[in-house]
């Protein structure tokens, strides 16, 4: 079992244990379907918030609109709407996002938004997800 599924399992259970003390009054411990229906509650609900992968996609999706939300960026993008579109740092710490066009948009290391598009590679990188294999020290950027 790899690390991030092996933490997962055991959030749920370390949240289902809490739930389970802290919720139950002491009439309902006599009545075990009150019991079951809260455990059964309380693991469909663990489930779905405690996805690794969901959570990625919600940091990265959340990453990627940050960085949309700036005009220079949103301007790029839209010059660019049928053409890949990757993101790599740079030696100086700006980062840029390379147009399959040639075309690259350059965000300096002190502005906010590289700070996110930094935070957004180190994210892609360290659970390898767009990656690419003509750019090994870039990912994919789609918008």
């Amino acid at each position: 079992m790899d690390p991030i599924t092996a933490s997962g399992v055991f959030s749920i259970g370390k949240e289902l244990l809490s739930k389970a003390a802290t919720s139950l009054a002491p009439s309902e411990h006599a009545d075990g379907s009150k019991f079951s229906e809260k455990l059964e509650g309380s693991q469909n609900a663990s489930v779905v918030t405690s996805d690794p992968s969901l959570r990625l996609q919600k940091l990265e999706g959340i990453l990627k609109a940050d960085l949309l939300n700036d005009p220079k960026t949103a301007s790029f993008f839209q010059q660019n709407q049928n053409n890949k579109v990757y993101l790599e740092k740079r030696a100086d710490g700006s980062v840029q996002f390379l147009s399959s066009n040639g075309q690259s948009l350059v965000l300096e290391a002190d502005s906010p938004h590289c700070s996110k598009a930094n935070e957004l590679l180190d994210l892609c990188f360290e659970n390898k997800f767009n990656l690419t294999a003509m750019r090994p020290n870039a990912v994919a950027f789609n918008s």
